[in-house]
């Protein structure tokens, strides 16, 4: 999110440095003519036309910097995930598995640092559990492009670990970020515990963590498994598909009732509506060959033991289309939650974190599911 610069406080702002702050989106005409009124002016008229020259022309007292800072909200980005499962091959507790040494300052070093983490923050126990643990941590960056009292940004990252109780002793690493450094952060820790878990034999040496890549999934397999999802289970119930982000196969030829997209040249299709799972590309087996899916956005009714209402959840492979590298992650971004009028009480965070852990129990069932499938469709002999 972005944080106020301390220098704000060192002066009264007044004229040009003073339209900068008024320009923040989060000053509108409530503010403003809240502002003129704690002056004792009184105007008709809230836009910027009339309130910036009487405000930048007038000095602020410490007071009325008090109220223009409180205004200043700043806006956090959301949180997404990105969701990975190891082989756990040891009694130890996750907790005890830590090394004792562990200083994510040391990992996140670099000659040339970007970011600093805020801190020396560490792993705990979540509910005194030994086995579900959870590292948080605060990022910030300077930003230079940004007015004079913006120049901080601070960014929440996590890195959890949980096992999960299954015959395979697995163990599923969660990463929550809110920018590409708590990405970045994020991916440096998991790097580090992983080579620490194979050093000590926690997990088996020869194999990696599992991750959910782009290229994991051919072009009918990839579409095949968002659409698994728009089945939902019983906490989600599938209402609508709202987004898509589509687009040609280069490498492949196109059949005749989509090689306009071809002659148009057309690369990426950023496709917006309501009932997108019924479009040709999707609906039509035949072109699933021919088509790179690698975003979709659902609206699902959900139901959990505290509460009901809908959300509208972003799942897939971002950036791809700028990127094209197979290496692409799947993320998981929960972009609304709306829960029904009688549980208005119960805090969107909580939602969230069921969401969260019930959206990814989904997602690897349908993910498992299509595995299957997969592995089926191979070993069938073709008549």
């Amino acid at each position: 999110m972005e944080k106020i610069n301390d220098n704000i406080d060192r002066f009264l702002p007044f004229g040009e440095s003073l339209r900068a702050v008024l320009q923040h989106e989060s000053i509108k005409d409530r503010e403003r003519r809240l502002l003129l009124r704690m002056k004792g002016v009184f105007v008709n008229n809230t836009d910027e036309d009339s309130t910036f020259p009487i405000l930048t022309t007038s000095l602020l007292s410490p007071n009325e910097f008090e109220f223009l800072k409180e205004s200043l909200q700043v806006k956090e980005d959301r949180e997404k995930t990105i969701n990975r499962t190891l082989e756990w091959e040891s009694t130890k507790t996750l907790i005890s598995a830590i090394p004792d040494n562990f200083n994510i300052q040391e990992v996140i070093k670099t000659t040339f640092p970007r970011y600093k983490v805020v801190g020396n923050p560490n792993f705990k126990m979540v509910g005194n559990n030994p086995d579900k643990i959870i590292l948080d941590f605060k990022c910030e960056t300077t930003n230079y492009s940004k007015a004079w009292f913006r120049g901080k940004n601070e960014f929440k990252g996590q890195v959890a670990f949980e096992k999960v109780k299954t015959k395979d002793n697995k163990v599923q690493l969660q990463i929550v970020h809110t920018s590409p450094e708590t990405t970045e952060i994020a991916e440096k820790v998991s790097r580090a515990l992983e080579r620490h878990f194979k050093e000590k034999n926690y997990m088996n040496p020869k194999k990696d963590i599992q991750r959910i890549l782009f290229k994991d999934f051919t072009n009918e397999e990839r579409i095949n498994f968002f659409l698994n999802m728009t089945e939902g289970d019983d906490v989600f119930d599938f209402s609508k598909a709202t987004f898509l982000d589509i687009g040609p196969d280069p490498n492949e030829n196109l059949p005749n009732d989509i090689n306009w997209l071809e002659l148009a040249k057309v690369r990426e299709l950023n496709i917006n509506g309501e009932v997108l799972h019924n479009i040709p590309f999707l609906k039509d087996k035949s072109l699933h060959k021919f088509m790179v899916l690698s975003e979709m956005e659902i609206i699902y009714d959900f139901s959990l033991p505290s509460v009901e209402g809908n959300c509208k959840i972003r799942f897939g492979f971002p950036n791809y289309f700028k990127k094209r590298i197979g290496n692409i992650e799947l993320v998981v971004d929960i972009v609304k939650i709306n829960p029904k009028d009688e549980y208005f009480n119960v805090p969107l965070s909580s939602i969230k974190r069921q969401l969260f852990k019930e959206f990814e129990k989904m997602k690897t069932e349908k993910y498992e599911w299509s595995k299957m499938q997969n592995l089926h469709k191979q070993y069938t002999p073709k008549s």
